[in-house]
């Protein structure tokens, strides 16, 4: 759903500065929208001069056309009437209506449960999910707890909050930080997630789960510099539990072959003690099991792509369908579609190529729509060479060039100086758009 520019006057410093807000929030479009949601990231500002931040509580309606769910939030500090809380409400759905085929308007949605606070909303939405009142406390005091943390004033104050809650920072708690991580980097708050980066190692040098976690992305980060069949029978061999070997397996997963398996059985035979004998005859069986699970998962999800993939083909909405699958267009997905627009070229099928082209556009053009409005700006950004064109798109898109979109674009630029990988011109073109963007701005 398209989102609207605020202008917002920062309590702290009384800065005035222009931040995106969203209106109607859309699980099926936007699927990463309900992690938002849970961790209260919607409609969230930090100040692009004092750095402070928090939730604005500004109205908005939640959508899930699959369950039928139609959720207002209608904050009690937005200071509504009752007629103008009534007229606000009648506004979202309408918008929501508008933006569905007729035979998905449906009564639901002309009757959305209104709900007065964040908590009440949230409350719901869990319970919708099978989520026990138990488990939303436990999901309240991590959510929480990170807040606090992160609103730390000192490296000693945060250390010693983490140590007097360490048996709540658990897998789920480092779960809970990469979901805000994630959202706060789509929204392109740089200074939230400076933030969240510095706590998260912290949590890894300082806690039990964290060294653990730490151990592992040690391990995914030595199979990747070598992706080798020895060395990945090295880190299993290493591995101190299960969870991490099924993890390494995970990404090491074409590596596990004939002479893999073949490398493993030479050091069993090779094993003088007798219990490491076994301890390696159960890795076996264990990488054996894993092996299987894995293949039989990535079989299932390659014949529920090829089925929606016919579908698309054939459908005469094919639009509509994908938006109704969008949770479905994921990588493996793409990866099918590849294949069969290569498949199709090579054979000199000029129609399948055309139909399969269509629904490789289609996804492109549904997956941008999931990125939030600055980090489409930036992509078309770089995606015209022309200087006029740069003028242009910016003009244009005046309301979204605010300080917090010039600081993410000084950050898209150093990150492209230094990969090596990055297209010829790219850095280069990117450094005239962040001295396009700073004029206008000033």
């Amino acid at each position: 759903m398209p989102q609207m520019i605020a202008r917002i006057t920062c309590p702290n410093c009384q800065n005035q500065f222009q931040t995106p807000v969203e209106q109607v929030i859309d699980v099926r479009a936007d699927p990463g929208a309900k992690g938002r949601v849970l961790n209260r990231m919607v409609n969230v500002a930090v100040c692009p001069q004092c750095r402070s931040g928090g939730p604005l509580g500004l109205p908005f309606l939640y959508h899930d056309p699959e369950k039928e769910l139609a959720f207002v939030y209608m904050p009690m500090e937005a200071g509504y009437s009752d007629v103008e809380r009534q007229k606000a409400i009648g506004k979202l759905t309408t918008q929501v209506m508008d933006s569905l085929p007729p035979e998905e308007r449906k009564g639901y949605l002309l009757q959305p449960q209104v709900f007065f606070s964040m908590e009440n909303l949230l409350n719901k939405l869990l319970e919708m999910e099978g989520i026990t009142p138990e488990m939303i406390e436990a999901q309240r005091v991590k959510a929480d707890l990170l807040r606090r943390m992160l609103a730390a004033e000192s490296d000693e104050n945060l250390e010693g909050m983490i140590e007097e809650n360490e048996n709540a920072i658990d897998a789920d708690f480092f779960r809970l930080l990469a979901i805000n991580l994630q959202a706060i980097q789509s929204a392109g708050q740089a200074a939230g997630l400076e933030k969240l980066v510095a706590l998260r190692e912290k949590l890894l040098e300082l806690t039990d789960v964290g060294k653990k976690v730490k151990v592992q992305e040690g391990m995914i980060e030595a199979l990747r510099e070598d992706p080798s069949r020895e060395r990945l029978l090295d880190l299993l061999v290493e591995a101190a539990d299960e969870e991490t070997r099924e993890i390494l397996l995970i990404f090491g997963r074409p590596l596990v072959d004939y002479p893999f398996f073949q490398a493993l059985t030479v050091r069993i035979e090779a094993a003088s003690d007798g219990e490491e004998k076994e301890r390696l005859t159960e890795l076996r069986r264990e990488v054996l099991a894993v092996r299987d699970r894995l293949d039989e998962q990535a079989r299932a999800a390659i014949e529920e792509r090829a089925e929606l993939l016919r579908d698309l083909l054939v459908s005469s909405d094919p639009e509509n369908l994908a938006r109704r699958r969008f949770a479905e267009l994921d990588q493996a997905f793409l990866n099918l579609l590849a294949s069969e627009l290569e498949d199709a070229q090579q054979a000199g099928n000029e129609e399948a190529v055309k139909s399969l082209q269509a629904i490789w556009e289609l996804v492109l053009r549904l997956s941008e729509e999931t990125l939030p409005p600055v980090v489409r700006l930036l992509n078309r950004l770089m995606a015209v060479e022309d200087e006029a064109d740069i003028d242009k798109l910016l003009q244009a898109n005046r309301p979204l060039v605010t300080e917090q979109f010039v600081a993410m674009l000084e950050q898209a630029q150093a990150g492209m100086q230094e990969n090596e990988e990055a297209p010829p011109g790219a850095a280069e073109r990117l450094a005239l758009v962040v001295a396009k963007a700073k004029a206008l701005l000033a």
